[in-house]
C-alpha cells in the first residue's frame, strides 16, 4: 500500500475514533448535567452500596464537575482540540470507569450504570463492553492524535474550552435550581398526573432488599445473594398512574384525577427539619393560591408515624398525603418543589428554592400561577443549544481569519 494511501486512511480512522469517542463523552455529559439531582441520586445509590456516606454539597460539586469534563473532552474529541491533553484525560476517565464497570456487569450492586442518566438506559453488560470499545480507540487516538489536524487553530483552542465549560454548567445550574431543561422522565409537562403512563419499556421488575434499604432491579440486572427478595412489581402496576396515600395508607389518588381547574401540589421526597425554614414561605403561598381559587395539597416521601410527625413540625395549612420517595423524584426534581396541574394536565414544575420569593404578595387581578412559564418543554434546551453552536461556528471562523485574509490580499494582488 502506498504511503500517500496509508495516509488517507489514518486520517480517516482517527477522524472516525474522534466522532465515535467524543460523541459518547459529549452525551453522556450533557445528560448527566441536563439532570444534576438524577446524577446525584445515581451516585449516592454506588455509595450507598460501599457503605459511604458523604455530604451532599460535596457529591454534588463532583457530580457536575464530572459531567462537564465528560462534555468537554467529547467536544475536544469530536473537533480535535487539544490532542495530546484530551486523549489523555479521556483514558484517564476510562482507568477508572472500566474496571469499575467490570464490577457492575459482574456483581450488579445497581440496576444501570447512569451513564447517560435517564435520557439513554443500557444494561450493565453492555455498559462494560461499550467501554471496551471505547478505551480501544482512545489508546489508539493517545498514539495518532496528534498526527491529524483538527477544526480549530490551536491559539484560540482556548475559547472552545470555555464555551463548552459554560454550556454544561449552565444546564446545571438550571436543572439544579429549576429543573431539568428536558424531561426524560414520565411525567412530562403536558401530560396527565394521575392518568397512566405511556412507557413502551415497562417491565417486571424486582425488588430486594439490605441493610434495611430497598431497590429495584430488573431480571437482567438481579443482585447477588446477600440481598432479600420482597416483592415483583407488574407492568400494569408500572404504567398505573401516580398514586397517593392518605395517613392510613388508604388510596386517594381517584378523588384528587377528579379534581378540575388549577391545583398546585408541593413535593417534598425527603422531609425533614431542612424543609421548616421553607414552611412559612409555603403556606403563604397556599394563602395565595386560594385567593385566586386553586387549591394547594402536599405529597411528602413518608408514610404512617413519620409522615403525622412531619406535619406537625411543618404545620403546613393544607392537606398533606404520602407517596413513594422515588415516585416524587420521577415527578419532579429537587428536595421540595413545586407541580401546578390545570384540569389533571401538569403545567409546569419548579424546584421550590427556583420559586419567585415576592410572588404570595402579588395580589393584582393576575394569577402568577398561571403566568409561570415551563422550562422542562424543550424550547429553552432548544435556544441554549442554539447559542452554543452558533459560539462554536463563530470561533470557527475566527480561525479560519487569517486563511481569509491571505485569500483576499492574494485576489487584491491579482486585481491590480
Amino acid at each position: 500500500m502506498q504511503a500517500g494511501t496509508r495516509l488517507k486512511l489514518r486520517r480517516v480512522l482517527v477522524w472516525l475514533c474522534r466522532a465515535a469517542c467524543g460523541l459518547t463523552f459529549a452525551v453522556s455529559g450533557w445528560s448527566k448535567a441536563i439532570d444534576p439531582w438524577g446524577f446525584l441520586i445515581k451516585t449516592n445509590e454506588y455509595l450507598s452500596v460501599w457503605g459511604l456516606d458523604l455530604p451532599r454539597e460535596l457529591v454534588l460539586t463532583c457530580c457536575i464537575g464530572l459531567a462537564t469534563v465528560e462534555f468537554v473532552t467529547g467536544v475536544l474529541l469530536m473537533t480535535g482540540s487539544l490532542k495530546r491533553a484530551s486523549s489523555v484525560v479521556a483514558l484517564a476517565m476510562m482507568s477508572f470507569m472500566l474496571p469499575l464497570t467490570a464490577y457492575i456487569a459482574l456483581y450488579n450492586p445497581v440496576s444501570d450504570c447512569g451513564c447517560f442518566g435517564d435520557f439513554f438506559v443500557i444494561s450493565n453488560g453492555a455498559t462494560f463492553w461499550k467501554n471496551i470499545a471505547l478505551t480501544a480507540m482512545i489508546v489508539y487516538l493517545t498514539i495518532t492524535n496528534r498526527t491529524v489536524r483538527g477544526l480549530y487553530a490551536a491559539p484560540i483552542q482556548w475559547l472552545v474550552v470555555a464555551v463548552s465549560v459554560a454550556f454544561p454548567l449552565s444546564l446545571s445550574f438550571i436543572g439544579y435550581n429549576i429543573q431539568p431543561l428536558v424531561d426524560f422522565r414520565p411525567y412530562k409537562t403536558g401530560t396527565e398526573l394521575f392518568g397512566e403512563v405511556n412507557d413502551a419499556d415497562a417491565s417486571v421488575v424486582y425488588v430486594y432488599e439490605k441493610e434495611g434499604r430497598r431497590q429495584e432491579f430488573s431480571l437482567s440486572g438481579l443482585p447477588d445473594s446477600t440481598w432479600t427478595f420482597v416483592d415483583v412489581i407488574e407492568p400494569a402496576e408500572l404504567t398505573g398512574g401516580f398514586a397517593v396515600n392518605d395517613a392510613d395508607g388508604d388510596d386517594v389518588s381517584p378523588s384528587l384525577a377528579e379534581k378540575t381547574g388549577g391545583v398546585l401540589y408541593l413535593l417534598v421526597a425527603e422531609p425533614g427539619v431542612q424543609f421548616l425554614s421553607r414552611a412559612h414561605y409555603v403556606n403563604r403561598l397556599h394563602e395565595y393560591a386560594a385567593s385566586k381559587g386553586i387549591s394547594m395539597i402536599g405529597i411528602a416521601g413518608a408514610e404512617g408515624e413519620s409522615l403525622l410527625e412531619w406535619t406537625a413540625l411543618a404545620r403546613p395549612h393544607f392537606p398533606v398525603y404520602s407517596a413513594e420517595d422515588t415516585a416524587l423524584q420521577q415527578l419532579a426534581r429537587g428536595d421540595a418543589a413545586l407541580v401546578y396541574v390545570k384540569d389533571g394536565i401538569i403545567m409546569w414544575k419548579r424546584n421550590l428554592t427556583g420559586m419567585d420569593p415576592l410572588l404570595p404578595d402579588r395580589q393584582g387581578y393576575e394569577n402568577a400561577l398561571e403566568s409561570v412559564m415551563p422550562v422542562d418543554d424543550g424550547r429553552a434546551h432548544a435556544i441554549a443549544v442554539a447559542l452554543y453552536v452558533a459560539a462554536m461556528c463563530i470561533i470557527y471562523l475566527l480561525s479560519l481569519s487569517p486563511k481569509i485574509l491571505r485569500l483576499f490580499v492574494s485576489h487584491t494582488k491579482k486585481n491590480d
